[in-house]
């Protein structure tokens, strides 16, 4: 109830006390004992009524507020599934017990288990791959560092003298001049003394002791001379007057050898000439296709008359 009416019904119970008491004071001056009685009475009913329903309304005040504040929260709030009954949008309890067969109350920590154990072997592979990749990175790298060695190692220039197995270290300090010598010698017999036979064979086996630019020149420009002593059954004797062989700190080598050219045409002396042969040889690597650990550079052939002069020119020049 409103507390305004409330206030209203205590006011005019008070207002009755008063009466009844003005009554009974007015009663008590007048002298006749039944209308004394009767208000009496009258006043006692009247006091007993106001004083119930004054309890009735104190009883009633907790079930007012409930219902009050019921009405609030139905003004504020909107009537959801819930509150309409709707079977869908209720929540319904996991069975217990069994269910086919299966503990409904260890399934729970049968999902725990499993997944602990899945999360624990995908931490297992990613730490194996890792290490796995951490493995290939360094043998990777540790191979690398191994054939950049061993291509620094190769790079060092060696010499396998002609039955010898062991690789001797080659510089022009530790080189003996005598395998030199047999080089030169080698590679000027190879290049003067030929015939229809063997011109073919001397200069392949020539050219394998030359360089990759200059073995391709060397091929091109010697191809008609070769036909030419086919053709003539031509026959050349080579022989070195005098020799000189000079080194530096590079690993080179500077040869000039002056020779006689003695030339055959059927086997009837045709006549000799005067030839200066010059080659720069350089130290090289071992390798198992060539005889010799020494590297033609440069080859150039020339008549004894016109090295003269190209001599000459050059000291000219230099003064």
């Amino acid at each position: 109830m409103n507390p305004e009416i409330e206030g209203d019904l205590l006011w005019k119970t008070q207002t009755t006390k008063k009466v009844m008491n003005e009554n009974l004071s007015k009663t008590s001056d007048s002298e006749d004992p039944k209308e004394e009685s009767r208000s009496w009475w009258t006043s006692f009913k009247l006091i007993f009524f106001l004083q119930l329903i004054s309890k009735l309304l104190h009883a009633m005040r907790k079930p007012r507020e409930k219902l009050r504040q019921q009405v609030r929260n139905w003004e504020t709030h909107m009537i959801g599934a819930m509150e309409k009954g709707v079977e869908a949008a209720r929540m319904s309890e996991p069975p217990k017990g069994s269910y086919e067969g299966v503990n409904l109350e260890v399934l729970p920590k049968y999902i725990c288990y499993k997944a602990a154990l899945v999360r624990e072997k995908m931490t297992m592979q990613v730490l194996v791959a890792l290490v796995a990749g951490v493995f290939a990175i360094y043998f990777a790298i540790s191979r690398f560092e191994v054939l950049s060695l061993y291509s620094k190692l190769r790079e060092k220039e060696y010499i396998l003298a002609p039955g010898v197995q062991d690789f001797t270290a080659a510089s022009p300090h530790t080189v003996s001049d005598s395998y030199v010598q047999a080089a030169v010698t080698d590679f000027l017999n190879r290049l003067g003394n030929i015939n229809p036979v063997n011109i073919q064979e001397q200069y392949l086996t020539l050219a394998e002791s030359m360089n990759a630019q200059l073995r391709v020149k060397f091929q091109a420009e010697s191809l008609e001379w070769i036909n030419k002593v086919k053709d003539d059954n031509l026959s050349e004797i080579l022989t070195v007057l005098e020799k000189e062989i000079r080194s530096n700190e590079d690993g080179f080598y500077k040869v000039t050898a002056i020779t006689r050219v003695d030339s055959y045409i059927n086997a009837d002396h045709i006549g000799a000439r005067d030839e200066v042969v010059q080659m720069i040889l350089k130290l090289v690597p071992p390798s198992r296709n060539s005889r010799w650990f020494i590297e033609i550079e440069s080859l150039s052939r020339s008549t004894a008359d016109a090295f003269k002069t190209k001599e000459s020119l050059k000291k000219e020049n230099s003064k």
